[in-house]
């Protein structure tokens, strides 16, 4: 699998993020913005052939190709995730963001008909994948000046609520979780924030709404852009 941790000399202005759902539509379009800028990534996704095609795509462009990060959050145990976290101390020392982005969405189905394995799933990879990957790399987090913590949240789900079954009952977990997070690390912690984007054209919209196109929602260049300049806003040096 192609990597380039820690082959690049890094400047002042270049910081470290790790990204889960890599290979997706708003995965994709964040980790082009921040190859723009500069910035060392680890791109974290089950699909390998979508690792490596945006590999190739930022390569292509003359930029800065993330570090390819293969892993399937449904049956990633505490020790995989342990890895995980030695890896990116080893080769990066710390890290600025991390990006909880990775998400399942089988279909739209009443609660009583959703399946127990199709439940067990969802809620692995949006619930308990950020709280493991989050305890696994709290320390290389800490080693930061100004870190963060974003949960991105499906906030149609939340919205509509029937019908939405494990996804939606996953989004309202990370969003609890953002919060009490938050509380718990305090001010001196990483800055941590649930941040529901705009409604984008994605796999989930496809299928819940496919008499629409993408050109029925805002581009998912602009709600990239719309979380960098959030987390470069929002956060600010540790006192």
């Amino acid at each position: 699998m192609r990597s380039n941790l820690g082959c690049h000399s890094l400047n002042e202005k270049t910081q470290n993020w790790v990204v889960t759902g890599a290979a997706g539509g708003l995965g994709k379009a964040l980790l082009e913005k921040l190859a723009r800028a500069g910035h060392e990534v680890v791109a974290i996704d089950k699909d390998r052939k979508g690792l490596e095609s945006l590999y190739d795509a930022i390569e292509e462009q003359g930029l800065r190709p993330p570090a390819l990060y293969p892993m399937d959050l449904v049956g990633a145990s505490v020790e995989d995730y342990d890895t995980l976290a030695k890896a990116i101390q080893d080769e990066m020392g710390s890290i600025h963001h991390l990006i909880h982005g990775a998400a399942i969405f089988k279909a739209l189905r009443p609660m009583m008909h959703q399946s127990i394995s199709e439940w067990v799933e969802i809620t692995q990879v949006s619930i308990h994948s950020p709280l493991l990957l989050t305890q696994a790399l709290m320390p290389v987090l800490n080693k930061s000046t100004g870190s963060s913590i974003t949960f991105v949240i499906g906030g149609t789900a939340l919205e509509q609520g029937a019908h939405w079954g494990s996804y939606g009952m996953s989004q309202a977990a990370r969003e609890w979780m953002a919060r009490t997070l938050a509380l718990e690390l305090g001010p001196k912690g990483p800055k941590v924030r649930a941040w529901r984007p705009s409604v984008f054209y994605s796999d989930i919209t496809a299928q819940v709404w496919p008499a629409k196109g993408q050109n029925d929602y805002v581009s998912v260049d602009e709600v990239a852009e719309e979380l960098l300049k959030l987390v470069e806003s929002e956060t600010k040096p540790k006192k």
